[in-house]
């Protein structure tokens, strides 16, 4: 066995990894001299015993069963990671390639290189821990959003009730009916953001994905919009849409959003809104087209920031509506963006991914509003 070694010598002598040949019990044959640099031990320590005694007790069962699969399935290489313990009682990460060459004559032997990735796994739980931290963070602080909008809806509601009591039952004079006006105005307006809050926060509030129908969610969202459509004179046509795996609620409000900011920032023509959808690579680009007042090409990045308005403060809104559409849209692992040129409408083009396996129904062309 001594001379099956010699033809590795002087390459496993110079090798930063440490270098071990165990037999197809894990017996450990040779060790290389980068063992002691590595895990503490001189080689001739490790000959003769099992190199999964070296192993952490949670990661041994999992090493077992990997080098099962290198003696089931020569020649490989094969690779796992485990943590190994040092002379000193340490345990470190170590990243172990092994190839199978115990029917090489020359060398009858597993073949492990093994290399210590401690720094490397420790960046990588660094960042685990830190997204997972900031994730709970984000649904503390969309719990507590969610709390307070739902908390304030209540006192809102009577003081414009009340107030609206005020003004029927109580004898005014111009100047006071005027004030109780304001206070009525000003409760709705803040109801409207206490609604759009509610609206933004129950976003990150995911439940299991399921099949939908785009035309459905669509037509839902038209129907929700059927007042506001019909006074502004708008004609909405959709093509066809796909099925896609995501969540109803959210992309009904999703779209009815879309379609409200055309028909809010609408021109002198009469108002046209076009929802289409194309496929690209892996994703369906959905597109909702109008020909309205469009977005200059400076603002077009910050029209998707919460309490961002840039038209005319007496068109009703919060600034909240397209935040609420870009957090629902990369809820699902998409994005959506803008296409647009002042005075000649905009187009907001969202990405969703394509179901492998279903077919795109075919609707006709819904008729205008």
């Amino acid at each position: 066995m001594a001379a099956s070694f010699q033809g590795f010598q002087s390459l496993i002598d110079n090798s930063p990894d440490a270098i071990s040949l165990i037999d197809a019990d894990g017996e450990i044959l040779y060790e290389s001299a980068s063992t002691t640099r590595l895990f503490g031990y001189q080689p001739e320590e490790l000959l003769g015993r099992n190199c999964l005694e070296l192993i952490h007790p949670e990661d041994r069962d999992h090493s077992s069963r990997a080098l099962k699969d290198v003696l089931a399935k020569p020649p490989g290489p094969f690779q796992w990671d485990a943590r190994i313990r040092h002379k000193d009682g340490n345990y470190s990460w170590v990243e172990s390639t092994v190839s199978n060459l115990l029917f090489e004559c020359k060398v009858q032997a597993i073949v492990m290189h093994q290399r210590d990735i401690h720094a490397r796994r420790a960046v990588e739980v660094g960042r685990q821990q830190h997204a997972e931290e900031m994730a709970r963070c984000n649904l503390r602080l969309e719990e507590f959003a969610y709390t307070a909008a739902h908390d304030l809806r209540e006192p809102l509601r009577a003081i414009s009730a009340f107030t609206e009591m005020l003004i029927h039952q109580t004898e005014m004079d111009a100047n006071a009916r005027q004030t109780a006006k304001f206070i009525v105005d000003g409760t709705a307006r803040m109801s409207a953001l206490v609604d759009d809050l509610l609206s933004f926060a129950s976003t990150g509030m995911h439940e299991p994905p399921r099949y939908i129908d785009l035309q459905h969610a669509v037509a839902q969202a038209r129907q929700n919009l059927a007042l506001d459509i019909k006074a502004s004179g708008a004609t909405v046509t959709v093509g066809r849409l796909p099925i896609v795996l995501s969540n109803e609620i959210h992309l009904v409000r999703l779209f009815q959003n879309l379609m409200s900011n055309a028909v809010k920032y609408r021109g002198e023509s009469p108002l046209e809104i076009h929802v289409t959808a194309g496929q690209r690579g892996t994703d369906w680009v959905i597109r909702i087209e109008d020909n309205g007042l469009g977005i200059a090409p400076g603002h077009q990045a910050r029209i998707f920031m919460p309490f961002i308005r840039l038209a005319n403060p007496d068109v009703p809104g919060t600034g909240l509506g397209l935040a609420v559409c870009k957090k629902i849209v990369e809820g699902f692992g998409g994005t959506i963006w803008v296409e647009s040129e002042l005075g000649a409408g905009s187009t907001f083009c969202f990405t969703i991914a394509a179901t492998v396996g279903i077919s795109v129904p075919l609707f006709s062309h819904a008729a205008g509003v």
